[in-house]
């Protein structure tokens, strides 16, 4: 047998580094929007991502329930945005852009508030 093997412990010097792998955009942003859709009032999240180096800009566009508290909806998906796609691809998010571009009514309200400003839902006293 010829040659030599490296011994345990070599340093990681001696070893050649694999290349950076390129990300496509397109596939972070289903990584990003789909890591959105996971928190419990969100709809329909859209995300844009740019990426310059090893680090990465998200916008997101998306719908929240009516009657979520916007800024913890926010909180919540820029943490869950930004783990998934670090833990993913090894990229530091610099940002995460949100915005909201709707807020659907629960189908109740949306057809009693007629009802209601002309007064039809509310009974009379006494019968």
């Amino acid at each position: 047998m010829t040659g030599t093997l490296p011994r345990r412990g070599t340093s990681t010097q001696d070893r050649p580094v694999a290349p950076a792998r390129p990300w496509a955009e397109e596939w972070l942003a289903r990584l990003a929007a789909d890591a959105a859709r996971l928190i419990p009032a969100v709809s329909g999240p859209t995300a844009a991502v740019r990426v310059a180096g090893q680090a990465a800009r998200i916008d997101l566009d998306l719908a929240v329930s009516y009657g979520a508290h916007l800024p913890t909806v926010a909180a919540a998906v820029r943490r869950r945005v930004t783990a998934r796609i670090e833990a993913h691809t090894g990229l530091t998010v610099e940002s995460v852009t949100v915005t909201v571009v709707d807020m659907p009514l629960p189908a109740d309200l949306s057809t009693a508030g007629g009802d209601r400003a002309r007064g039809d839902g509310i009974p009379a006293a006494g019968g």
